[in-house]
């Protein structure tokens, strides 16, 4: 942004040379890129075209007799396009330095003599405009050097970081000089005059639908105006600020832009069909499109924000105004918008559209809501009374009369001395804050209560206060030590411990971690998890990355398809990542964090030792089992899947384990294999640990090495095909503290056994903590095992 130091002196009244400003500037964190001091060249003055005349010998090229003041008509090539007879222009006479290698010196141009030079802002370090040479007010006197007119003046270019949208303005900049120079911020904000009996509330009316999107929006209506340029000293200005000046009208709304760093808009009143001026969002007017005043017709999203009429949208709301709404040479009432967008709807809005103005990079930064807006909307309307010629309606539209709250917060003097390493008392402090309009009141001991101004949307906690504090002492003020002792290392969260823990178990047992991308493409998401509902992405990349996943076997599929392409077969992979779900109740996306393993081919290839062992589901269950050991979980219990979608085959189960994982196992089905340009067999298991990684780790709990021996007995029994093992040994275990370790081993079934049957035999172990046990200690128990499996289960003892 560029800040002229004469418009800056309006504020603040300093006389200092401009480089103590910019290195003030600096050491208050806010850039320099650049100073360019301007200064009109003696030999420059005033002269008057008297005729322009074609050139013999140039078709772009015009020969001009010029008056410069001292009886004498000068013969001047010219090639500037707006160069007219009776013209006031700066002439850069013979002898005249423009610059470290040009000098005006007389010359023939093409066959014919010219004694001087006609010269554009550009020419005379005014500004970067080059598109013609510049036009004088016709009251300058002939003859007169330029310098009279054009004094001594300066340009800093800063660099304003997002957070300090405040800074954005020759006010926002103007404070930070007085805070640092120690003077006053001088009131520059204007009142017009009203005109009684011409009320604006009965002339227009205003509805903000969206509040939320609209916080306050604000109006005053001016009539009689006469479009015309603007004064000369505002059209330099604006120049000199990076601005091409259009008619008075729009100058002046940009000059409030530059001064105040309030976006406005001006509409012709008279177009504003209905009288009526509504802020709604583009989905309740059902339309699509809309052309801004550039004439290039944009594509609308649903919570887009439009300023419309009685008929049809106006503006895109803080962006751009629409075709039409423009202020034109036949207006002559114009009704002055000056309000308060929401900073994220803007900013989506234009970088959906691809489309950034000097106002949508104002309200994405955040301007003032209070007197900020008031300020301005009074100033440009006093300004269109003083150079327009209008009369300013009484009364102005607010949707927020009243205050908005107080953004209040407190600052701890002792805090902030710690942190910057400079002793701070409570006056100190006070007297930094105050001056860039930060009241403080004493709260009680080590206690600042801190009213910020709302235009200071980066300060939002007592850290941000430090850095204020920090900023206006002078960081360069700040002592240097020899030696500090600082933390390098922070203990681990429990999020980040059971997660590595999981690693390292899944690891050890020799599976490959991997990271693979959350977006997938809905052609997959849709022949996996059919009926999960995705969340979309607006604007994907392309067309394999449309959606959020909502499981994590695509990727871990297209990992192995990628290896077998490549000859690396027996793929044992893990992942722990999210995947994500829409939630309807808060309209943001649902995240659970996923463990997914995924084996394919061989467990244990073929060696001179051993033979090949392929994986099956018991070694993928087994993977799981000893990943729930190593993490002191209890032990998962597994149960048939009844619904296992396209995902598994019928060799399936679900998982419930304790701390709320829960998932599913099993062989992947040959048509998603085929699908995934996979061959062999591939087994995933999918857990949920959402809700177990934020749990602590249990203490490890001991006990005693038993004294006595242990007795095994095995029982086979025919059950129900339907009847699974785990419930049989947590029946068993259940029913004696002499029942130690019951363990599955043998699963039969057979045209003997009849079809819906099998038979399971298991080992059950025996323990007593006080003697060794014989078979007579134990046959009661064996008894009561048979019994209750027969009545309970319908399970009988295989005989």
């Amino acid at each position: 942004m560029k800040i002229v130091y004469s418009w800056l002196k309006d504020f603040v009244d300093i006389n200092v040379p401009v480089q103590e400003v910019a290195d003030a500037l600096t050491k208050a964190g806010i850039e320099v890129a650049s100073i360019n001091s301007i200064h009109i060249p003696d030999g420059v003055k005033v002269a008057k075209v008297i005729s322009k005349n074609p050139h013999p010998n140039a078709d772009k090229l015009s020969l001009c007799e010029v008056d410069a003041g001292n009886g004498e008509i000068l013969q001047i090539v010219c090639g500037a396009p707006n160069v007219t007879a009776s013209m006031t222009v700066a002439l850069a006479t013979e002898g005249t330095v423009l610059g470290e290698d040009f000098t005006i010196k007389k010359a023939k141009i093409r066959g014919v003599e010219s004694r001087g030079m006609l010269c554009s802002e550009k020419e005379l370090g005014i500004s970067d405009n080059n598109s013609g040479i510049i036009s004088l007010p016709s009251d300058y006197r002939t003859g007169a050097p330029l310098s009279e007119y054009i004094v001594d003046d300066a340009v800093i270019e800063i660099e304003i970081t997002p957070d300090r949208g405040d800074c954005l303005s020759v006010l926002g900049v103007a404070r930070e000089v007085s805070a640092s120079f120690g003077k006053p911020l001088k009131q520059t904000a204007r009142i017009p005059e009203e005109k009684n009996g011409d009320s604006i509330s009965s002339a227009i009316s205003v509805n903000i639908e969206t509040k939320e999107r609209c916080p306050r929006y604000m109006g005053r209506l001016v009539r009689g105006v006469t479009i015309g340029p603007s004064p000369e000293w505002m059209q330099r200005r604006l120049s000199m600020a990076g601005l091409r000046p259009i008619n008075n009208i729009v100058d002046i709304t940009n000059y409030i832009l530059i001064q105040y760093g309030q976006p406005m808009h001006a509409f012709d009143y008279n177009a504003v069909d209905g009288r009526k001026i509504i802020v709604k969002q583009s989905q309740s007017l059902g339309i699509s499109q809309f052309t801004t005043l550039d004439g290039i017709e944009r594509k609308l999203a649903g919570d887009d924000l439009l300023i419309c009429d009685a008929k049809k949208p106006t503006a895109l709301a803080g962006i751009m105004g629409g075709l039409g709404s423009q202020i034109t040479d036949s207006t002559k009432d114009v009704f002055l918008e000056c309000a308060f967008f929401e900073q994220t709807g803007v900013r989506k809005t234009s970088k959906r559209l691809g489309l950034s103005t000097d106002s949508s990079y104002r309200f994405e930064r955040g301007v003032d809501p209070a007197q900020g807006l008031e300020n301005a909307i009074n100033t440009a309307a006093y300004l269109m009374q003083e150079i327009a010629g209008g009369t300013v309606s009484a009364g102005k539209i607010d949707t927020h009369s009243e205050p908005f709250p107080e953004k209040k917060m407190t600052l701890r003097p002792s805090r902030a001395s710690r942190i910057l390493g400079v002793e701070f008392d409570e006056e100190r402090i006070t007297a930094l804050l105050t001056s860039i309009g930060i009241i403080t009141t004493k709260e009680g001991d080590d206690k600042l209560q801190c009213s910020v101004p709302l235009f200071r949307h980066d300060i939002s906690e007592e850290a941000d206060l430090v850095e204020e504090v920090g900023r206006l002492f002078g960081y360069d003020k700040i002592p240097a030590v020899q030696y500090s002792q600082v933390k390098l290392t922070n203990p681990p969260s429990c999020t980040e411990t059971n997660r590595d823990n999981a690693r390292s178990a899944l690891c050890y047992f020799g599976l490959n971690e991997l990271i693979t991308n959350s977006m997938v493409s809905e052609a997959k998401r849709k022949l996996i998890t059919p009926s999960t509902e995705p969340v979309k992405i607006l604007n994907p990349l392309n067309p394999d990355m449309t959606e959020m996943r909502t499981t994590l076997a695509i990727t871990l599929l297209e990992s192995v398809a990628y290896n077998l392409n490549r000859k690396n077969n027996n793929n044992r992979f893990f992942e722990i990542g999210k995947t994500f779900r829409p939630d309807s109740t808060t309209g943001l996306a649902q995240e659970k964090d996923i463990l997914a393993i995924i084996i394919e081919g061989s467990c244990f290839p073929k060696s001179w030792g051993n033979v090949e062992l392929q994986n099956d589901f018991f070694i993928l269950k087994g993977i799981i089992e000893t990943f729930a050991d190593h993490c002191a979980l209890d032990s998962f219990s597994y149960s048939k899947l009844e619904q296992h979608g396209p995902l598994y085959t019928p060799e399936s189960a679900s998982i419930r384990g304790s701390n709320g994982i829960m998932g599913t196992i099993g062989r992947v089905s040959e048509q998603i294999c085929k699908t995934f340009g996979i061959k062999s067999s591939v087994f995933y298991a999918e857990l949920d640990l959402t809700a177990w990684l934020s749990t602590p780790k249990p203490l490890p709990k001991y006990k005693n090495l038993p004294k006595f021996p242990a007795l095994e007995r095995d029982f086979s029994f025919v059950m129900p095909d339907t009847l699974d093992s785990d419930t049989v040994k947590k029946e068993i275990e259940s029913l004696s503290g002499l029942v130690g370790n019951v363990r599955p081993f043998d699963v039969y079934r057979g045209e003997k056994l009849g079809a819906g049957s099998k038979s399971v035999t298991f080992s059950v172990e025996f323990r007593s903590p006080e003697k060794t046990l014989n078979d007579d200690d134990v046959q009661d128990v064996c008894n009561k095992i048979i019994l209750v499996m027969k009545e309970k289960h319908s399970a009988e003892l295989r005989k």
